[in-house]
């Protein structure tokens, strides 16, 4: 026992190491500050050089907070701009942001380790272990159940693609309750069948959460709280409905499209794998510098090493068990984005090195700033993750930038409620798209009459043309729309 607990610090202790603050060399810090990057550049255009606190004035993000790692080591860790415009609560590198889907990767940790216990399993039907709930739907068969597996990786065919919350302090459903549609969204059931298709399901990792719950007897916040979260050094972080005080005197309001504070403050999330992590971007990169740890065999972590290269391995539509799984320069990387009310994340890190960025920020319209943040980063600690790009744009006429306005329908099912119609127009000579729940609009820029590339998602968009009329379009390749 003693041998144990000796070797168990010795562990800690090397973890610690590797998470430890290093000093940020003054021109990285300044050069992030004072001139943001856009992703994409159109060749022959100017580009004005914009500082950061410039950049959430255009697009009203009240505050953000960015930390970086680099070769295993947090270099830098800072906040910007308000948390709270009544109480004029500053953002520091310690305030607590919602995480949003960012939830996801860290909450499927849960599970992972259950699964070590022997108390899960991966792979046998998910209805074997939950009481008092059953995964039920018409794509639902014997031979086709739903497994732990599918649920993590977005392939059990479920419904229920997010969660709005519900307003702070106020009575929020159980898990139990969410998942049989006595919450504000539907009932999580079979829409596809299983392990045939990828359909991002919030309403998968409520199944999850029930599973992780009942299995361990605890709730999923007080299980990952002792088991995943404290374990890895991620003080800072917690899954509990009401807040502990100690974090809760440094938590960010939640912050409209206007950069106004929304009147809840902001919104409780009690699907917590899904979307109800509390944390700060130092602790994110203290879960990505363990993940990286244990695939480098320089510790034993909270997961076997065998799990965690189970988790990196590509699933359908490049996603992990629970990552999102990518390639960045020859190299594979993990990561996810995070949106609730008032919160946008992004969170991207390589597997095998041990290099990460997170930005958080407590605006509904941070999106498109927190692209460029990351490839900003990439530009001045010269890693992969988002590289700019130069687009050679095609001219076309008056006559055919007016054929692509118009509204267009998107025919693939997101498990979006109601019709998600996109608004295609055309600006200055340049084509526009808003979507629902965007702000502003997104620039699409021609490379040839066929093919666009947005500047802010770098996404592709290829308008089908018949007969000289434009009919609908393909985006990214694989949601389709219809022009109406």
């Amino acid at each position: 026992m003693l041998v144990r607990k000796s070797l168990s610090i010795a562990c800690s202790a090397a973890f610690l190491i590797i998470t430890t603050f290093t000093h940020q060399p003054s021109y990285a810090s300044n050069s992030i500050e004072q001139h943001i990057h856009k992703r994409f550049l159109v060749s022959g255009e100017s580009v004005k050089a914009t500082s950061l606190i410039e950049r959430m004035t255009e697009d009203n993000v009240p505050g953000l907070s960015i930390a970086v790692l680099k070769d295993g080591k947090i270099v830098w860790a800072k906040g910007f701009g308000i948390a709270n415009s009544k109480t004029k609560q500053v953002v520091d590198k310690n305030t607590l942001f919602q995480a949003g889907s960012i939830s996801k990767p860290i909450g499927a940790l849960a599970a992972l380790k259950l699964v070590e216990e022997g108390k899960l399993s991966l792979d046998e039907d998910v209805n074997k272990y939950l009481k008092g709930f059953q995964i039920t739907g018409p794509k639902l068969t014997k031979a086709t159940p739903v497994t732990l597996r599918q649920l993590l990786t977005h392939t059990a065919g479920l419904s229920v693609h997010g969660f709005p919350g519900y307003v702070s302090n106020s009575n929020v459903p159980s898990t139990l309750d969410v998942l049989t549609g006595k919450g504000n969204t539907d009932k999580v059931k079979v829409v596809l069948t299983p392990g045939t298709e990828w359909r991002y399901s919030g309403g998968g990792y409520t199944v999850m959460q029930l599973l992780v719950e009942q299995v361990s007897g605890q709730t999923f916040a007080e299980y990952t709280d002792v088991n995943i979260l404290k374990p890895m050094g991620m003080s800072n972080s917690t899954y509990q409905h009401a807040l502990p005080q100690r974090l809760k005197t440094n938590t960010s309001a939640a912050f409209d499209q206007q950069g106004k504070m929304h009147l809840s403050v902001y919104n409780d999330y009690p699907e917590k794998p899904a979307a109800g992590l509390w944390t700060t971007p130092t602790d994110i990169l203290k879960y990505a510098a363990h993940m990286q740890a244990i695939m480098q065999g320089k510790k034993d972590g909270i997961l076997q090493k065998s799990t965690v290269e189970d988790m990196f391995t590509k699933h359908q539509n490049s996603w992990g068990l629970g990552p999102e799984l990518m390639d960045v320069d020859g190299q594979l990387a993990f990561g996810h984005g995070g949106k609730n009310l008032g919160f946008t994340n992004e969170f991207i890190a390589l597997v095998n090195q041990g290099d990460a960025f997170v930005v958080m920020a407590n605006g509904d319209n941070a999106g498109g700033l927190n692209s460029e943040i990351i490839t900003t980063l990439s530009k001045v600690y010269d890693v992969g993750f988002s590289k700019q790009k130069i687009i050679q744009a095609t001219t076309l006429t008056a006559k055919q930038l007016k054929s692509y306005e118009g509204d267009y329908l998107l025919l693939t099912d997101i498990g979006y409620n109601g019709d998600f119609i996109s608004k295609i127009r055309i600006e200055d000579g340049k084509v526009t798209i808003k979507n629902p729940g965007d702000s502003n609009a997104s620039r699409l820029v021609p490379e040839s009459r066929s093919d666009f590339i947005s500047t802010e998602s770098g996404n592709s968009f290829v308008f089908k043309i018949e007969d000289g009329q434009v009919t609908g379009l393909t985006v990214a390749g694989r949601f389709e729309l219809k022009k109406l």
